[in-house]
């Protein structure tokens, strides 16, 4: 018994110790709590504005967690098996050191706004973003019943929660997004100064995001410090300033006009269409002028674009480019055809080729039987692929000019 003791205090001392770390790596809130992490050793310091890591036998969630803090995201991974990591690096970038940690376990990941899912490849080509996701909320101050009907008063979209008999907990089921602005309303109103009372106020703006509304007071000296962005609103919870609502108005009224609004520039990146294609369709959905798109590289091969346009329309923005950047039926589609001796080997040397160069997976890659004779054989490669990635490998075919030689090799 004596040494089962002496170890679970170590186990212990070495996981506060590990949060201690993390939470003076950062000097905001944590947006998502850090669940307890049971590692062998840790070390975690600040330099300039950079990390430096040491993680030994860390859980992959726990370690992405505390860089979630430091972010100031939310961070969720879709493994479901625990996986445990070693990593140390020094001076660099939070992000970066994410980008590495993942790498590390052939993992990728898909941003939107705030928010960050860690998975496969295959994982996240399911529309994550639009999936119905079930999780808890603990609560401190206000019990669940209160917080149910506050939800329903501010219309958050489409959450469904269930209150069961523990009145310090809610289950709610939505999309990560809803899931997101639950986490910050519960972030903003469990607090003590609400076990009486859930006053609250709220600011609809028709030109400045609720986002540049807060820069606006902030520039102000007003600071509010509870409070929600919840679409055109501006919903806050400090009882202060609930207290100078009238001066808050008048504020608005003067301030939400076009002059006080901002350009935003942000990139996203693609995973099922080409940047040429997603700015071609972006500038078809009737944005008009205010909303510019600019692609990096070669349009027809790079899956970046970066969008140029007012706060007030980048929700909107976002939220198409999700709806455009979604899978498409495939099609099949003849691309080149070769005759003579060795037609048949030097398609499958161009079929590799373009594989490689495209993504395309090798087995959507076909050379058909022969169409001619035993004297003047002729193959034909073809291509079964969604039509933006047709078009891929119909635009490197035509990069690498005239075909002609290679070597053979075993085809499909």
């Amino acid at each position: 018994m004596a040494h089962y003791n002496n170890r679970t205090r170590g186990t212990t001392l070495r996981r506060a110790l590990f949060i201690l770390f993390f939470f003076l790596l950062t000097i905001v809130s944590a947006v998502t709590d850090i669940p307890p992490v049971d590692i062998k050793s840790a070390h975690a310091d600040i330099t300039g504005g950079q990390i430096s890591l040491d993680l030994r036998d860390v859980d992959l969630r726990d370690a992405l967690s505390a860089l979630a803090v430091k972010m100031g995201v939310n961070i969720i991974v879709l493994e479901n098996e625990p996986v445990r990591i070693n990593f140390k690096v020094q001076n660099i970038a939070p992000l970066d050191a994410m980008e590495l940690i993942i790498q590390e376990q052939g993992l990728t990941y898909l941003r939107n706004a705030n928010i960050i899912v860690v998975g496969t490849e295959s994982q996240l080509q399911q529309d994550f973003f639009n999936q119905m996701i079930l999780a808890r909320f603990n609560l401190y101050y206000i019990t669940a019943d209160r917080f149910q009907t506050l939800v329903g008063q501010l219309g958050i979209s489409q959450p469904t929660l269930t209150v069961d008999t523990n009145q310090n907990a809610v289950w709610v089921q939505g999309t990560a997004q809803t899931l997101q602005k639950v986490r910050e309303l519960v972030n903003a109103v469990d607090c003590p100064d609400n076990r009486l009372s859930l006053s609250h106020k709220t600011v609809t703006l028709r030109f400045v995001t609720p986002a540049r509304a807060v820069e606006l007071l902030v520039g102000a000296g007003i600071e509010p410090k509870r409070y929600l962005l919840l679409d055109n609103r501006l919903i806050v919870f400090d009882a202060e300033l609930l207290n100078r609502w009238h001066e808050i108005e008048a504020f608005f009224q003067q301030l939400d006009i076009p002059a006080a609004i901002e350009q935003v520039s942000f990139v996203y990146q693609l995973n099922n269409i080409v940047a040429g294609d997603a700015a071609d369709r972006l500038a078809q959905l009737g944005f008009g002028s205010e909303v510019k798109s600019v692609v990096f590289n070669n349009d027809r091969f790079g899956k970046e674009i970066m969008i140029s346009c007012p706060p007030y329309l980048e929700t909107q923005v976002r939220t198409a480019l999700v709806k455009l950047d979604t899978s498409r039926s495939k099609v099949k589609v003849p691309l080149v055809t070769e005759t003579g001796d060795g037609a048949h080997a030097r398609l499958n040397s161009i079929r590799r080729l373009l594989s490689e160069l495209s993504g395309v997976n090798l087995s959507n890659l076909h050379i058909s039987s022969n169409l001619g004779d035993s004297s003047n054989p002729v193959y034909v490669l073809w291509v079964e692929e969604t039509p933006d990635k047709v078009q891929l490998v119909k635009d490197l075919i035509g990069e690498m000019g005239s075909i002609s030689g290679g070597s053979g090799g075993e085809s499909d």
